[in-house]
């Protein structure tokens, strides 16, 4: 790519970070010094980022803006989390061309905010900056870009917000939405230990990841629902054959109805404290040829 990308003194890495309301602690590091918020204030962009920045668009390339969606199927929300995050640091290494580390953000249901990032003081900033309230991060949720361009000029947003990067080794900071669904947005953070690394055409690509990467997610977590839903259903017409089939036998035996049949079951399982299944299963494992096997058609 061109660009080695580098942990502020931390390993290269991908961290995974769940704290309690989404938050992750720094170790042993304190926060004294924090300033008071100040009053909200619209951030300024130019209605076409690349216009006084026609630079970073050739440099671009296709790996960033590309629409192919990225394959973020994993096993669990952190897992995809975790590619989306190296996707990121490694589309995006030749549009930024300067080392920065990279942190994603989502939120879950009924459940704190879920973050990975490339190193542990990229994760402790975005720790802290989702406790203050109106932050660039908060304004990524919130589904709106936010940028520190320097350490030296005070954001008239967040005029203080540059302690919090200085002391974790960053000067310049960029979070852009990820839009999951129409109301529900994560954040992408760019944090550089340089000044002026996110202009207007880089802020552009950026965003034009994001919108790809959020999709690449947002399918990811799709597909991951429709499989369990899958894995339920499978799994309960395979405990109704089994069912079905010990019905038969009770049937048989007592030469009743189905519904009497379940129902004698139902007694046995309320009787014994086990399930209608494992019951199920009891009566017909002794029969010619053991448990029945649910075939499913392709």
């Amino acid at each position: 790519m061109g660009t080695e990308l580098r942990g502020n003194k931390a390993s290269r890495h991908t961290v995974i970070g769940d704290g309690a309301g989404g938050s992750v602690r720094s170790r042993g590091r304190s926060r004294a010094g924090r300033h008071p918020e100040t009053p909200a204030v619209t951030p300024a962009f130019h209605a076409d980022p690349l216009a006084h920045d026609t630079g970073s668009l050739a440099r671009v390339g296709t790996a960033a803006l590309s629409p192919t969606l990225i394959d973020l199927r994993a096993q669990d929300s952190a897992q995809s989390l975790t590619l989306l995050v190296r996707a990121a640091a490694s589309a995006l290494s030749d549009v930024v061309r300067s080392a920065f580390d990279c942190v994603a953000i989502v939120p879950r249901p009924h459940q704190p905010l879920l973050s990975a990032g490339t190193s542990d003081p990229a994760l402790h900033v975005i720790g802290d900056d989702q406790d203050g309230g109106n932050t660039p991060t908060s304004q990524a949720l919130a589904g709106n870009p936010a940028v520190i361009t320097n350490g030296y000029s005070p954001h008239p947003q967040w005029p203080d917000h540059w302690r919090l990067l200085e002391e974790a080794g960053f000067r310049s900071m960029l979070c852009v939405p990820l839009v999951l669904e129409p109301d529900r947005f994560g954040a992408l953070t760019l944090l550089s230990g340089r000044d002026d690394v996110f202009t207007p055409g880089v802020v552009a690509a950026v965003m034009a990841f994001g919108k790809r990467a959020a999709s690449s997610y947002a399918l990811a977590e799709e597909l991951r629902t429709a499989q369990s839903c899958a894995d339920q259903l499978q799994s309960a017409l395979k405990s109704r054959t089994t069912i079905d089939v010990a019905c038969g036998v009770i049937m048989a035996q007592n030469r009743c109805s189905y519904e009497d049949a379940f129902q004698i079951l139902a007694r046995a399982s309320s009787h014994r404290n086990l399930k209608v299944r494992i019951v199920a299963e009891a009566i017909v494992e002794n029969l010619p040829g053991g448990l029945p096997t649910t075939h499913f058609g392709r």
